[in-house]
C-alpha cells in the first residue's frame, strides 16, 4: 500500500483531540506541581502563624528539620522515575497518571492531619510517599506525549505542556500564600489542589486515552494524521520493542543530556525551594508578600515559555533553522543565563530589593527555555523509550532535588547571612557552565539506532529490498518526516 496524497500526512484537522490530551497533560503537571512547591510557602507559615493566620496552630520546626521536609517529596521521586518510564512505554501512560493523580491528591489532603497527628516526623513520611507517586508523572507525560504529538508539533505542543511546571510553581506560591493569609487558614495550601486533582482523574478517566487508537472521541482524519506524522508506527500498531538497556546506559548522546538535566536541577530546585526561605530571611517580609514576591519569577518565567515557543515554532518554521542548533542555542541561553544572574546576585546589596529581584526573575524566567532546548530532546533521540529516557535523567534531577536543601541547610545555617547565599549561588552558576558546555560538545537530536527493536531490524535486513517503484507505507512516512521534522 502506499500513500496517494501528501496532505494525508501534513495536513490534519486544526484542532481536535490531541490538543484536549495536551490540556490534560498540562493540568496534571500544574497540579502536581503545585503540591509538590506549596510546602516551600506552608511551611513559613505554620512555623510563624504571626506571618499568616494565628487562628490555626503553629508548630516548632529545626532548620535541618524543615530542610529535611521540603526534600522530602524528592527522596520519593527518585525511586519511581524510572520504574514509571519503563511502565508507561511498555503499557501506556493513561492508567499511570490516573494513579499517580489520585494518590498525589489524597496525601496532599491528608497532609495537616499527618503534621497534627504526628509532627514533623510523620509529615516527611506522608510527603516522601507523595513524592513516589509524584516521581511517576514526567515520564508518564512525555510517553503520553510522544504517542499524541507529531513532530512538527512537538515544539508547540510539548512546549505547553511543560509550562504547567512554571503554572504548577506559580499556583504553589501565590496561591499558598494568599489562603494561608485568608481565614481558611495554611492547611488549606493542601486542600484546595486535592480536591482540583480529584476533579482531573473524574475527566481524564472520561477523555484521557493511551493512544489515538484508544480513544473513542478522536476523528478518522485525526487518528489518520497523528498515525503516519509519528516515527514509531510500530508502536501504534501494538508491537512494543524489547527494552535496549545497555544501549541507552552505553549511549555518549543520552549520557551527556542526562548530566546536563542534572546540573539545570541543582539551580530549578534550588530556587524553587529557597527563594521564599531567602526573601523571608534577607527582606523579612510577611507571608502573603513573601509568595506574591516568589511567585513573581515564575509569572515572568510563564510568560518567557511562551515566548520560547513561538520563537522555536518561527525559527523553525519560517527560517528553516536545523534542530541541533534551535536546542543548543535556546539551551545555552536557558543555562548560562541563570548562571550569570545568580553570580550578580550573590554580591547585590542587602538593601537592593529590586536589583535582587531583577535577577531572580532573569534566572528563572530564561531557565524555561530549557523545556524547548534540552527537555524534548529525549523524544528527540529515542521516540519510542522517550518516557523511559526521561525517567532515567529525572532520576538524576530528583537525587538534586534532595541533595540541594541538604546542602543549602548545612552552608545557610543563618537565612540572613547573605554571604552564606553567596556560596551556594556561586556554585551553582559553575555547575550550570559545566553542564551546558557538556551539552555543546556532545549532544546529538537524532534518533539513535537502538529506537527500533532489534528484531525488527534483523527482519528488515533479512527480507528482500523493495523495489524502488513501490515504496512501502513506513518508507514513505519516514521521509516526509525527515523533510517535515518539525
Amino acid at each position: 500500500m502506499t500513500i496517494k496524497s501528501f496532505n494525508l500526512v501534513v495536513k490534519g484537522p486544526m484542532w481536535g483531540v490531541r490538543h484536549l490530551q495536551v490540556l490534560f497533560l498540562f493540568l496534571c503537571a500544574t497540579l502536581i506541581v503545585a503540591q509538590r512547591f506549596n510546602m516551600s510557602v506552608a511551611i513559613v507559615a505554620f512555623t510563624n502563624a504571626n506571618s499568616s493566620n494565628p487562628n490555626y496552630p503553629e508548630y516548632r520546626l529545626t532548620e535541618p528539620q524543615k530542610s529535611y521536609t521540603i526534600s522530602s517529596p524528592f527522596w520519593g521521586s527518585c525511586c519511581t522515575q524510572m520504574m514509571s518510564g519503563y511502565l508507561s512505554s511498555r503499557f501506556g501512560a493513561k492508567v499511570l497518571l490516573l494513579t499517580i493523580m489520585l494518590l498525589t491528591a489524597l496525601l496532599s489532603i491528608a497532609t495537616p492531619f499527618a503534621l497534627a497527628w504526628g509532627g514533623w516526623q510523620l509529615l516527611f513520611w506522608v510527603r516522601f510517599v507523595q513524592g513516589l507517586a509524584m516521581g511517576g508523572m514526567w515520564p508518564c507525560l512525555y510517553t503520553h506525549l510522544a504517542k499524541w504529538c507529531p513532530k512538527k508539533e512537538a515544539n508547540r505542543m510539548g512546549g505547553i505542556m511543560t509550562t504547567g511546571l512554571d503554572c504548577g510553581t506559580i499556583m504553589g506560591f501565590a496561591l499558598s500564600g494568599v489562603l494561608s493569609a485568608s481565614p481558611l487558614g495554611w492547611p488549606s495550601t493542601f486542600y484546595v489542589p486535592g480536591y482540583l486533582g480529584i476533579v482531573w482523574c473524574l475527566t481524564f478517566l472520561r477523555y484521557g486515552a493511551n493512544s489515538p487508537s484508544e480513544s473513542k472521541f478522536i476523528s478518522l482524519a485525526e487518528r489518520k494524521h497523528i498515525q503516519f506524522a509519528l516515527e514509531q508506527n510500530q508502536v501504534i500498531r501494538g508491537a512494543t520493542p524489547p527494552v535496549p538497556w545497555l544501549q541507552i546506559l552505553t549511549s555518549r548522546p543520552f549520557i551527556v543530556l542526562a548530566f546536563c538535566k542534572m546540573s539545570q536541577a541543582c539551580s530549578f530546585y534550588t530556587l524553587m525551594q529557597q527563594i521564599p526561605r531567602y526573601i523571608h530571611g534577607i527582606f523579612h517580609y510577611s507571608i502573603a508578600a513573601n509568595a506574591l514576591l516568589s511567585a513573581l519569577p515564575f509569572v515572568v518565567m510563564l510568560m518567557s515559555s511562551y515566548g520560547f515557543i513561538f520563537l522555536a515554532e518561527y525559527l523553525t518554521r519560517r527560517r528553516d533553522i536545523s534542530l541541533p542548533i534551535l536546542r543548543k542555542t535556546i539551551n545555552s541561553f536557558a543555562t548560562w543565563t541563570p548562571a550569570v544572574a545568580l553570580v550578580i546576585l550573590s554580591y547585590v546589596s542587602d538593601q537592593n530589593v529590586v536589583g535582587s529581584m531583577f535577577c531572580l526573575i532573569a534566572a528563572t524566567a530564561a531557565i524555561s527555555g530549557q523545556a524547548i532546548g534540552s527537555s524534548l530532546n529525549h523524544v528527540d533521540l529515542s521516540p519510542n523509550f522517550a518516557g523511559l529516557l526521561f525517567g532515567m535523567s529525572n532520576t538524576l534531577m530528583s537525587a538534586a532535588g534532595v541533595i540541594s536543601p541538604i546542602v543549602i541547610g548545612l552552608t545557610v545555617t543563618k537565612e540572613s547571612d547573605r554571604s552564606q547565599w553567596r556560596t551556594v549561588f556561586l556554585g551553582i552558576s559553575v555547575i550550570l557552565f559545566l553542564g551546558n558546555l557538556m551539552y555543546l560538545i556532545f549532544g546529538q537530536m537524532t534518533v539513535q539506532s537502538w529506537n527500533d527493536s532489534p528484531s525488527k531490524e534483523t527482519e528488515t535486513e533479512a527480507s528482500p529490498k523493495p523495489q524502488a517503484s513501490a515504496p512501502s507505507v513506513a518508507e514513505e512516512t519516514i521521509s516526509v518526516e525527515r523533510f517535515n521534522y518539525l
